[in-house]
């Protein structure tokens, strides 16, 4: 009997040995439960900001400077008077124009008058219809030169004008290249005027990004100025300039600014662009749960009756401690803890589970 009972008691020791051994061997893991959603990437670019108009402002007549209304720096409204050259010859044609032109108006009138005394004398038939014709052909005659009259007064009033030059549009004047007592002629560059009101921003869009930018509307985008003292400024991307640098392989965009954003035209700032959202589904997961493959591949265990299975995944986009990949579906139970000691179909045993953003 006793062989017996010290054989009967071995085997329970073995058996107690190896039910621990099997209890230990169950790897305690964390697991994320996921859930599904849509890739959105975001472009960061620096630009300049730059105005809507901005002109090198000439005038419309030569002459010599006579006086000038402005400083560098100024603020000027559109239609101010900026700068006026001698005008003493211009104003002189245009005294010389109004002589002719009322010289032109009395010729008219007389020959008016004339042609009114035949016309009544031929209804009595006292004058030859050779003569109402004359006299017809004489009150056109000086129509006409009385209209060429005007319109060479016209011309004249319009030469002295333009020795006066206006501002084309609201302002500030940045460069003054010109003093009074100079000679200047159109394509003098007297000025640089800058618009302060409507301002963008001007990015370069790599031009892999071009088609996925162009077929999309309403792209939303976050402009970040380059100093502390001005938030962020919602914006959209309106246009897109459709010829690419051949140096920088580079498409121009362009983003309207509001007029209330404290900028002024050469500040720089950041361009965060919201790219459309993509068509596949991704999962984001913490970085923990990606066991990295020689061949650079990834995978995730995910945990299925307390038995962990192996599945291929692909990292599309990665951000501070998590990862978005693709290859999972929602609301599975992904482990992100011990994942280097795991093999497939290994039994683990849950110890939390977390959900929710990452």
């Amino acid at each position: 009997m006793k062989p017996l009972f010290k054989i009967a008691a071995c085997l329970l020791v073995v058996g107690h040995v190896f039910s621990l051994t099997s209890a230990q061997a169950q790897t305690q893991v964390d697991v994320y439960l996921t859930a599904s959603g849509k890739l959105q990437k975001s472009l960061d670019l620096t630009g300049t900001i730059e105005p809507k108009h901005r002109s090198n402002v000439a005038p419309l007549q030569a002459g010599v400077i006579d006086a000038l209304f402005f400083e560098v720096g100024d603020k000027v409204e559109q239609g101010q008077k900026l700068l006026s050259l001698d005008s003493t010859l211009a104003k002189l044609d245009v005294e010389q124009a109004k002589a002719v032109m009322l010289a032109k108006q009395t010729q008219f009138k007389e020959a008016e008058r004339l042609y009114q005394e035949v016309v009544a004398l031929s209804k009595r038939e006292l004058v030859a219809k050779t003569l109402l014709n004359e006299r017809l052909a004489q009150v056109e005659l000086a129509k006409a030169a009385l209209a060429e009259a005007k319109a060479t007064l016209a011309t004249a009033k319009e030469i002295a004008e333009r020795h006066t030059l206006y501002a084309p549009f609201a302002g500030v004047i940045s460069h003054r290249h010109i003093d009074i007592g100079e000679w200047v002629s159109q394509q003098t560059t007297v000025l640089r005027l800058v618009a302060q009101k409507d301002l963008r921003l001007r990015v370069a869009i790599p031009q892999e990004y071009y088609s996925q930018l162009t077929n999309a509307e309403g792209i939303e985008v976050v402009v970040v100025p380059d100093f502390n003292q001005v938030q962020e400024i919602p914006a959209r991307l309106n246009r897109i300039v459709a010829v690419a640098d051949d140096q920088s392989r580079s498409i121009i965009g362009l983003i309207d600014l509001p007029s209330d954003s404290s900028l002024v035209s050469g500040m720089s700032a950041h361009a965060m662009i919201a790219l459309p959202t993509q068509d596949q589904t991704i999962v984001w997961l913490p970085k923990t749960a990606i066991k990295q493959h020689p061949d650079g591949g990834a995978s995730v265990f995910s945990v299925e009756n307390n038995r962990v299975k192996r599945r291929l995944v692909s990292v599309v986009s990665s951000q501070a401690e998590r990862v978005a990949v693709t290859g999972l579906s929602a609301e599975l139970q992904v482990v992100i803890s011990g994942v280097e000691l795991l093999k497939d179909n290994d039994t683990v045993t849950v110890n939390n589970k977390l959900s929710g953003a990452l």
